[in-house]
């Protein structure tokens, strides 16, 4: 019976957890040098549900031009209507809100909590040369 138990219990966890959290690789240049392409990270997609998002998180949205396309970037900006101006870290490289204008809420699909891939420690050998555009979900 426990073992039954420790089951259920471990099996309902799991389920929590993988429609909590999502895992998600950046392909694009626009974050750097926060995220950089091959990094992957977790996006907490709960995480607006008791606070708005405030200037300086980082999030997952959707392309407000395209629906289907994730992208990731900063939140620069919370207008008084509850838009938000978000913006990559590389401008030069980033296609955001100076590109498409503010965008609704309910277009933030969560927010970036940690990149786990690669490891810090490999992090740090990487070229510092001159973080999320583009974001694919994994499963």
């Amino acid at each position: 019976m426990r073992l039954l138990a420790g089951v259920l219990l471990i099996a309902v966890a799991a389920g929590y957890l993988s429609r909590r959290f999502q895992r998600m690789a950046v392909e694009g240049e626009s974050m750097r040098p926060a995220l950089r392409p091959g990094d992957w990270a977790i996006v907490d997609r709960r995480a607006y549900r008791t606070h708005p998002p405030r200037p300086g998180d980082v999030v997952m949205a959707h392309d407000p031009r395209d629906f289907d396309r994730l992208l990731v970037k900063r939140v620069a900006r919370v207008h008084a209507d509850g838009s938000l101006d978000l913006r990559g870290d590389n401008a030069a490289a980033s296609t955001d809100s100076r590109a498409f204008g503010p965008v609704p809420p309910y277009l933030i699909d969560g927010r970036v909590v940690a990149r786990y891939w690669p490891w810090p420690s490999i992090a740090r050998r990487r070229s510092t040369s001159a973080s999320v555009g583009n974001a694919s979900s994994g499963g």
